[in-house]
């Protein structure tokens, strides 16, 4: 149980028809002891006719659609949808209450130790980086696996690196599927990079490096905190576009790359924590028109497909 003067926002993230939530709420339900925890769920498809969030016990839901941006949803600027992770990471960080925040993504099952992984990185003050496995064939029955077939191409490859169950580390090897740490952390780089890497993805890492450069925050890999994705589920709707422009090494992700690594802010078209009071005292997301084009070759955003 986490002390009295922390408490926990949650942040479940999908843009998919059917992302398996059931999973995720079933193998949560079983490992809350009291805590004082939020849920927010973040959905691209929450405005078309989605069902309700299932009710979590006393647990608090916000289920919403990803906050106004450039890259996709009703005010993109972009022909299509593209992806924007980054976007619904700040989403959460701005509607979150609690002192810390945790990410899971959709299509994934909290293995036993999640949650208790998630309490002692509160109670001892590090950023916790969640291990997962995608495998076939998952089979999830009232919040626990029943069966699956490895498959060793979606294995964390952090795992191969590790050798206990929690590892030292730096914000370089930070990904977004499985995360916990303060709010203030994430508010002290401005969030994750949408500017950066709207239309790309990498902002986990990206993000983690401009955490790590901070020196505020100490890094913890734990194999413990594992969750389970399905890896066929994957490819069920059509993707959202993503593309790496240029040739590696000379691309758009290597560029991205060295900028985190020299950043401690991410400019971000915005304040994330003025937005984050705003939205707090009830005022709705800002509606943004810039950037017009593409940091890395200029295109025009509105001419991307």
């Amino acid at each position: 149980m986490l002390d009295a003067d922390m408490s926990l926002s949650i942040a479940y993230f999908t843009n998919r028809l059917n992302p398996h939530i059931e999973w995720f709420l079933d193998s949560l339900a079983r490992q809350l002891n009291g805590d004082e925890v939020e849920l927010i769920v973040v959905d691209f498809h929450k405005d078309e006719g989605r069902k309700p969030v299932p009710p979590l016990g006393n647990v608090p839901i916000t289920h919403v659609a990803p906050k106004p941006n450039i890259w996709q949803g009703p005010h993109r600027l972009t022909q299509g949808n593209w992806f924007n992770a980054a976007n619904a990471r700040n989403t959460a960080i701005c509607l979150a209450k609690g002192s810390h925040i945790a990410f899971v993504d959709d299509l994934s099952v909290l293995m036993p130790d999640w949650m208790h992984c998630v309490r002692q990185s509160i109670q001892e003050n590090y950023i916790a980086l969640g291990a997962y496995k995608k495998v076939k064939k998952l089979v999830v029955e009232q919040g626990q696996v029943k069966s699956f077939e490895d498959y060793p191409p979606g294995e964390d490859s952090r795992l191969g690196w590790a050798r206990q169950d929690q590892t030292s580390c730096g914000g370089s090897i930070l990904y977004g599927c499985s995360l916990c740490m303060p709010i203030e952390a994430a508010l002290s780089v401005n969030g994750f990079p949408e500017d950066l890497c709207g239309g790309l993805g990498f902002e986990d890492v990206c993000f983690g490096l401009a955490l790590g450069n901070t020196n505020k925050y100490s890094f913890r890999y734990d194999r413990r905190m594992m969750t389970y994705e399905s890896e066929e589920d994957h490819f069920v709707d059509k993707p959202f576009r993503k593309t790496d422009k240029g040739v590696s090494p000379a691309d758009k992700s290597h560029a991205a790359m060295h900028t985190a690594q020299g950043s401690v802010w991410f400019p971000n078209q915005f304040n994330l924590r003025e937005i984050r009071d705003a939205v707090q005292r009830g005022e709705p997301f800002p509606i943004p028109k810039t950037p017009e084009h593409d940091w890395f070759d200029h295109q025009r955003i509105a001419d991307m497909v």
